[in-house]
């Protein structure tokens, strides 16, 4: 059991951020969170059930099942809506809490403020500033091209340095 416990995290630290990329260009992200996890849970039971070695490409057995739980989800009616642009930061072991809670009042009042934005915006807003995308993924995913992400953002840029006041800078 201590073997696909290891094998678990290890499949999971390294594949995580790019699954919900993934999730997060095909459903909302409180959605994305349930759907994630519906496809972690099949690939530990999995593990469990057939042992550690029984899946040779751990990747593609979680991507495929991710289109398998996303398929599922609009086939059960779900239909597509604004995201939620909920953003929780990596956050270091020795920042103070004030600071902390300065940069989630921050990205609390950046968010509220992007929401007013359409919806590819505020995916492309959130692929490159919460995941660190590269423009040309995000093009690629978004099915648009790197001059259109690159405008959109600067455009959300410039309205939130407005909004904000010129001294903050994006």
């Amino acid at each position: 059991m201590k073997d696909v416990t290891e094998t678990f995290n290890t499949v999971y630290d390294a594949t995580f951020r790019e699954l919900m990329r993934c999730c997060l260009l095909k459903v909302p992200i409180e959605d994305a969170r349930d759907l994630l996890q519906n496809t972690y849970t099949q690939f530990y039971r999995t593990l469990v059930k057939k042992g550690s070695g029984a899946i040779r490409d751990p990747k593609a057995y979680l991507i495929t099942t991710l289109k398998h739980e996303i398929a599922s989800y609009y086939r059960s009616g779900a239909k597509r809506k604004t995201v939620s642009l909920e953003l929780v930061p990596d956050e270091p072991d020795d920042v103070s809490v004030e600071e902390l809670s300065l940069d989630h009042a921050a990205i609390a009042d950046i968010l509220e403020r992007l929401k007013s934005e359409p919806e590819l915006t505020q995916r492309m807003f959130i692929l490159y500033y919460g995941y660190g995308m590269k423009l040309g993924d995000i093009a690629k995913e978004t099915g648009t091209s790197a001059v259109v992400v690159k405008s959109r953002l600067a455009r959300v840029r410039r309205k939130l340095r407005t909004s904000f006041g010129e001294e903050n800078t994006l």
